[in-house]
């Protein structure tokens, strides 16, 4: 209809909700994988290194497979690359039922599937991101990436929670087999998205969408230009330190909860539960805001309220209050990952949002590094030492940010005018 203003939200465009639906199922999956296979790991081994390394495995896998992920994913069908992603994490959780089903298991093949989990994330996370801002018009695409965000972390909330609880009450394998049936019904409901727009694909060379070495190299040149990128390669920097640091801190949440808090998998599901909700209210924060002109200012500040939450939550003993710090541990690292994400995808080219994606999960796959180093750490002195090393790190990282944006806005004010 000739000047009619269009939709305002990206609520109101029906195959913005079909790929919001996917997601979020997906979402309750991964949350029940994390859960249970960290608190199947802990109970086993009585290990926080252990623990910890339970989570570097599912992490270090990407950086192999997220730069081949993000080229796959910008010139594939985004649509087919998720459904066959989820039916390949469904696979994968129904092994970790069973090995988690066995009396006395080894650990040794938890460890082996949940890095092949891992290598999944690494494809699920571009063509996620790829298809909630190929389901809406351009200036709604943040309001797409926050509302997305905020049903994965609504749903990571409940999931958590009934993670948790299913776990204590019929056991880990049970509340895997729950979660394979979630990442089925995803693969399901991909079916029925319909892109209104096409999506932009990047080079169709034959290399680029072979398989092999051809792909292999281009996915090597792919992550070299988006180095080239100054703002992107902040953003990268900014996600190996904070993923290494910040992120960590729930690696060693199964410690904490037994170790500090004493309680059981019910305890464990709660605080990720009251991480999820503050990550939603992160996220709800941000689209508040609407589209505020110094996001990356912004970005420092959400860094710098992280590390102090961090080093708040490591001081406490008391469940409560545990309770209520983690909700702002949440919080600051919800609204962190979206604002990356909307910066990522601003600050690149139509056709290679797929790729600074894949490059976002190849550089927080180098977080097993803080996963390995804070449960190291964590076993020598102690879990909540380890977590409030790790948040005042945080907090530096966060001016190291600020003088850098500071620098960068400087150096775009003096810059001459062609």
């Amino acid at each position: 209809m000739p000047g009619h203003p269009g939709p305002r939200w990206a609520w109101q465009i029906a195959d913005f909700r079909r790929v919001w639906a996917a997601t979020v199922l997906l979402s309750l999956g991964n949350w029940t994988e994390r859960i249970v296979v960290g608190f199947f790991v802990f109970n086993e081994s009585q290990s926080v290194f252990l623990t910890a390394a339970s989570f570097a495995a599912r992490q270090a896998p990407s950086l192999v497979a997220a730069p081949i992920a993000g080229s796959i994913v910008d010139r594939w069908p985004r649509r087919r690359v998720l459904a066959i992603t989820a039916i390949y994490k469904m696979v994968i959780l129904i092994g970790l039922a069973f090995f988690a089903g066995i009396d006395e298991p080894a650990l040794w093949p938890v460890f082996v599937i949940t890095a092949l989990s891992g290598v999944g994330q690494s494809f699920e996370i571009p063509a996620t991101q790829g298809l909630v801002t190929d389901s809406v018009p351009a200036k709604l695409r943040m309001n797409a990436v926050s509302a997305q965000s905020v049903g994965a972390r609504g749903i990571g909330a409940i999931g958590g929670l009934i993670a948790g609880v299913v776990t204590d009450g019929v056991g880990e394998s049970m509340a895997l087999f729950v979660g394979a049936g979630s990442f089925l019904t995803a693969a399901v409901a991909t079916v029925f998205i319909r892109p209104a727009r096409p999506q932009i694909r990047g080079s169709s060379d034959r290399a680029a969408t072979g398989l092999g070495l051809g792909l292999i190299r281009q996915a090597g040149r792919d992550l070299a230009l988006l180095w080239s990128m100054p703002v992107v390669r902040r953003l990268l920097v900014a996600a190996v330190l904070i993923e290494m640091f910040g992120f960590a801190f729930g690696a060693l949440l199964p410690s904490v909860s037994v170790q500090v808090l004493e309680t059981g998998a019910t305890g464990l599901g709660s605080l990720n539960m009251m991480a999820s909700f503050g990550g939603l209210a992160g996220v709800v924060f941000l689209t508040l805001l609407g589209d505020y002109p110094r996001k990356q200012m912004l970005l420092v500040l959400i860094t710098l309220v992280y590390g102090t939450f961090l080093v708040l939550f490591a001081s406490s003993s008391l469940f409560a209050l545990s309770m209520i710090l983690v909700l702002g541990v949440g919080m600051s690292a919800g609204a962190f990952d979206a604002m990356q994400w909307t910066l990522l995808q601003a600050n690149v080219p139509e056709d290679m949002r797929g790729r600074a994606i894949g490059g976002w999960v190849f550089a927080i796959g180098f977080g097993w590094v803080g996963h390995i180093g804070l449960g190291a750490l964590g076993e020598a002195i102690g879990v909540q030492w380890a977590l409030g090393g790790a948040g005042l790190l945080v907090i530096v990282t966060g001016i190291v940010l600020a003088r850098g944006s500071r620098s960068a806005a400087a150096d775009a004010t003096s810059a001459p005018v062609s």
